[in-house]
């Protein structure tokens, strides 16, 4: 690997002629870092992997030497650069840039996609451009046609886009091979320049781009671009409390919405990133109820759609577009002045790619503010911003020897030539970086299974395309998991505005649904059975239901929840020097960046953890909790680490049934158990750790794949790359389940296995975690509760147990109380007078008198309405009551309900309205407990608060009765 110089700052002057000329024209009077470093080393056709934050012109270090090198080419025959671009949404800006360039330098320039018309095509393949733009999954389609090969035969240059978005993927896998087998068409090697944001490990990304052998310069850019992180932690304001109300949410997502609209405010344009498309719609709905000028944007948007909004917000007709990855990209969206990153990044990557969205020029500091939700998310957003500064990523992780894509690019080779030895396209195969190790042993006996599907043959030592070659390799041009997507058609517009996926459709579509898209609400009116169109319209029902969208939520990594273990470890430290939480927060708030309030409940909770004689979980100290019948074993090592520990958990505890499920989080395992956890429990659990061998670890992993195999939804993709399988077809969990058995012994369970321990198993860290509990670097202390949870057990336990109020550490229990207060006062209430039966008014608990009394007649016999009631309805049931109309059982029932609320309202007025909005409580109970006279408003809170709680512990014996 060759080190990078740098070069001198005139670098321009080394361009021919024509580019300078160009370069006057356009204003470029002073080159940028990137450009300085890579120019001179693209100038003499070296190998280049250029890595540089966004809006540091990577574009053009790339393209201006390679113009200059190309128009002094003897001859134009061909393409002569390939610009290969891993989404085609990045098509419309680069290819605006690149092609002002060209045209001024009169090289042309085309553009080939999935998409592109058919008279296009033709017109290529007769008359190709100097520059051809396409996708990776395009460039597989091209290479075998004998009159493409012709012109791709004259490539000198290739130009690999987003490489950070190519390098974990197998699509870049991929990639790596049809590079190769461009090599075999040109017979020569061609330059090679791969483009990246800021990304870990890259030497071995460098070789990725390269290939086997190859030399390539890695050009790493500091750029003087300044970044600022800041993180938030919007706590509710009694208005937030309203706002919760209309937006029927808690009034802590109201906090932060109302937090999100103030910063739009204060900004011209504002990319707001979630981690999911679920989260982007739920998100972009409710800031849309606040502002019309918010939009959302996903991959499950058609293409118009996401273009639209393109083109809306770099007009500043929008002030905010709620994102995921999509506009992590280079995508063009004019000028941002701010990124908000909703909850935790989750990645230190991703977080400084989206950050770099605002202030894209150099020069221009970059300004991101995360929005938290707890106090996980909240020191694990420290954490992330903290390694962001020190430019400390994830490593990557690259797909070696995957056996789908190596299968696709075998027939592929079959394809590109006449006749090829077996010997030859291994050859072509090692070359790849990804399968420089790759034996022949695994290469041979996949080309047999290929022979057994009879999509190739091998005659001798010679490879044969069968009939079904060519199906099976333009069917599998795409490495993206092939879920079906049905259309979703605007009636009104007759436009298509976005997709829904197979889960959604199989088990929630029907025509009435309301569900949300595009952050706005709609009605299924039609669904087309043969084509699969969904015919909407709009809807106002703030009831929807959310698309059942793929994708996955990034995984913590171990890496960053280490830092997350180390940054409670500095709490620790400075608690035991400075005792008030509040002056630790302050210290600590000066560190890194943010208020002292963001961090208040996170070091207000390890002292609650510390004040009650708990060690505190860290980067190097595992506790293992028991509480009820739950075990819950906290760990600073991500969520992949995590899971994979759960696994092999479940294989040794279920030997021993102590176990009925279990669930992770990237801090945290919670393990039910079948009966209350014993101390003896936990000392058993404990030795696990401190006796455990790496023969067991994998032994015990293994028992849990033959037991559960919980990688059958990778199987059908997988399968179905392999052509074993029809893409796209819908497939239950029957069947899925039946998938491991069906491939068992075949190269489709070797791929699944393999991706599933590079993307969802990591077995090597753990062994190494317990060589360092053995060696005592890392602690395992055990503590039994009794009483309720230690406060940092709580977060798992209130997610996965039916009370979780019930379980609450004591200031969280104390705070739901004084929450539960200004909640109700917020609540809306209707009123229904049943002494005059025409009287009826919506008003704010806060604002009844003590005593409220019906405007028309004066009377206090009021009842407060169901949320589902109207007066109209009660009023017609006491009007036939009175006329002696015979009612139903139902009926009665309700009217009986209502006379008994009233007769409450009457004699306890407003504190009756007040309890009666709790979870819960029906007029028996509330008139226990306002019986009780309370002087003090807490403890009549409290009790509510208990009253609230019996009722979720028994609410299964109750069925619809209100106590």
């Amino acid at each position: 690997m060759m080190e990078s110089k740098p070069a001198e700052p005139d670098v321009f002057s080394l361009l021919a002629e024509p580019v300078r000329r160009v370069l006057v024209k356009i204003g470029f009077s002073k080159p940028t870092t990137p450009q300085i470093e890579s120019i001179p080393l693209i100038l003499k056709g070296e190998n280049v992997l250029l890595i540089a934050p966004t809006g540091s012109g990577k574009t053009e270090a790339a393209l201006l030497p390679i113009f200059s090198n190309f128009l002094h080419l003897p001859e134009r025959r061909g393409i002569s650069i390939l610009y290969i671009t891993p989404l085609r949404a990045l098509n419309r800006d680069m290819v605006r840039r690149l092609s002002y360039l060209a045209e001024c330098l009169d090289v042309s320039v085309e553009v080939r996609h999935g998409d592109t018309e058919i008279k296009i095509r033709r017109r290529q393949a007769l008359k190709p451009p100097d520059i051809l733009v396409t996708t990776p999954e395009t460039l597989q389609a091209i290479l075998p046609g004998s009159l493409m090969q012709r012109h791709l035969s004259h490539v000198r240059f290739v130009v690999i886009d987003e490489v950070h978005e190519l390098a974990e993927d197998k699509r870049g896998v991929q990639l790596t091979v049809a590079l190769e087998r461009l090599r075999e068409i040109t017979g020569r090697d061609f330059q090679r320049i791969g483009l990246s944001a800021t990304i870990g490990d890259s030497n071995r990304v460098a070789n990725f781009i390269a290939g086997t052998g190859r030399q390539i310069t890695v050009v790493d850019v500091f750029t003087p671009k300044s970044y600022l992180y800041t993180i938030e932690y919007p706590v509710p304001q009694e208005s937030d409390f309203d706002l919760a109300q209309d937006l029927r949410t808690i009034p802590e997502a109201a906090a932060r919405m109302r937090r999100i609209i103030d910063l739009l405010n204060k900004h011209v344009s504002t990319l707001i990133f979630v981690n999911s498309r679920t989260n982007a719609e739920i998100l972009s709905y409710k800031l849309g109820r606040l502002s019309s000028e918010v939009a959302v944007h996903h991959g499950s948007l058609s293409r118009e759609e996401r273009t639209m909004i393109e083109d809306q917000f770099k007009a500043k007709n929008l002030k905010a577009i709620v994102c995921t990855t999509t506009l992590e990209l280079g995508i063009d969206v004019g000028h941002v002045d701010l990124v908000v990153q909703y909850l935790s990044p989750r990645r230190v990557c991703s977080l400084i790619q989206r950050v770099g969205r605002s202030g894209h020029k150099l020069g221009l500091t970059s300004k991101g503010i995360i929005i938290t939700a707890f106090t996980d998310d909240v020191l694990e957003s420290v954490a992330a911003a903290r390694r962001a500064y020190e430019n400390l990523l994830e490593p990557i992780y690259i797909h070696e020897n995957a056996l789908d894509v190596l299968a696709h690019q075998i027939a592929g080779i079959a394809m590109d030539q006449k006749e090829v030895t077996l010997e030859q396209a291994f050859k072509i195969i090692r070359q790849a970086y990804p399968y420089r190790s790759l034996s022949k042993v695994k290469f041979l006996d996949l080309v047999k299974y290929l022979e057994d599907l009879r999509e190739l043959r091998a005659e001798g030592d010679l490879l044969k395309k069968t009939r079904r070659t060519r199906t099976y390799y333009y069917e599998n041009l795409s490495m993206i998991p092939d879920e079906r997507r049905y259309p979703i058609i605007d009636v009104i517009s007759d436009r298509r505005i976005g997709t829904l996926g197979d889960e959604f459709m199989a088990l929630r579509a029907r025509p009435g649904l309301n569900f949300i898209c595009r952050g706005r609400v709609w009605r299924i009116v039609q669904i087309e059975d043969e084509a699969g169109d969904v015919y909407v319209v709009p809807s106002e029902d703030p009831m929807a239901a959310i698309p059942g969208w793929d994708g996955e939520m990034p995984p913590v990594h171990f890496s960053l929840a280490q830092e997350v273990g180390k940054i409670r470890q500095e709490i620790v430290e400075d608690l035991k020097i400075v005792e008030s939480p509040s002056k630790v927060a302050e210290l600590l708030s000066e560190k890194y960046y943010t208020e002292g309030l963001v961090l208040h409940d996170a070091v207000n909770e390890i002292y609650e953890h510390i004040s009650q004689n708990i060690p505190v979980p860290t980067h190097n100290r595992i506790l293992i909790e028991g509480f009820d019948r739950y075990i819950i074993v906290h760990m600073c090592f991500g969520e992949v680490v995590n899971r994979t520990f759960g696994c092999i958990f479940d294989a040794i505890l279920s030997d021993r049934e102590m176990i009925v499920g279990w669930w992770n989080d990237g801090y945290r395992i919670l393990v039910e158990t079948p009966r209350k956890v014993e101390g003896r429990d936990l000392s058993r659990f404990s030795s696990i750790f401190s006796s455990i061998s790496n023969e067991e670890v994998d032994k015990a992993f293994d028992d849990y794949l033959k037991a559960r195999f919980p990688f059958a939804y990778k199987m059908k993709f997988i399968a179905e790359r392999f052509g074993a399988l029809p893409r796209g077809r819908t497939m239950g969990p029957v069947r899925l389940a039946q998938l491991p058995t069906r491939f068992d012994g075949t190269p489709i369970y070797d791929e699944t296995l393999r991706e599933a321990m590079l993307e969802k198993v990591d077995l090597t860290t753990i062994k190494n975690i317990i060589a360092s509990v053995k060696s005592g670097e890392i602690s395992v202390n055990v503590t039994l509760r009794f009483e309720r949870p230690s406060p940092i057990a709580y977060h798992i336990i209130s997610k996965y147990s039916d009370i979780a109020e019930f379980m609450a550490p004591k200031q969280v229990l104390m705070s739901n109380v004084k929450r539960m207060k200004i909640a109700i006062s917020s609540r809306n209430v209707h009123l229904f007078c049943l002494s005059c039966g025409e009287w009826s008014t919506t008003i704010r608990v806060r604002d009844l008198p003590d005593k409220p009394t019906c405007k028309r007649c004066g009377s206090g016999l009021l009842t407060c309405l169901k949320r589902e009631q109207e007066p109209q309805d009660i009023r017609d049931l006491l009007r036939r009551r009175l006329d002696r109309k015979e009612l139903t059982e139902d009926e009665l029932k309700e009217l009986t309900y209502a006379r008994r609320v009233a007769d409450l309202v009457l004699s306890y007025g407003k504190s009756a309205v007040a309890a009666l909005q709790v979870r819960g409580v029906g007029p028996e109970t509330a008139f226990r407990v306002l019986g009780k006279m309370h002087i003090d408003e807490d403890e009549f809170y409290m009790d509510l608060l208990r009253a609230k709680i019996q009722f979720l512990k028994t609410r299964q014996y109750w069925e619809n009765k209100k106590t």
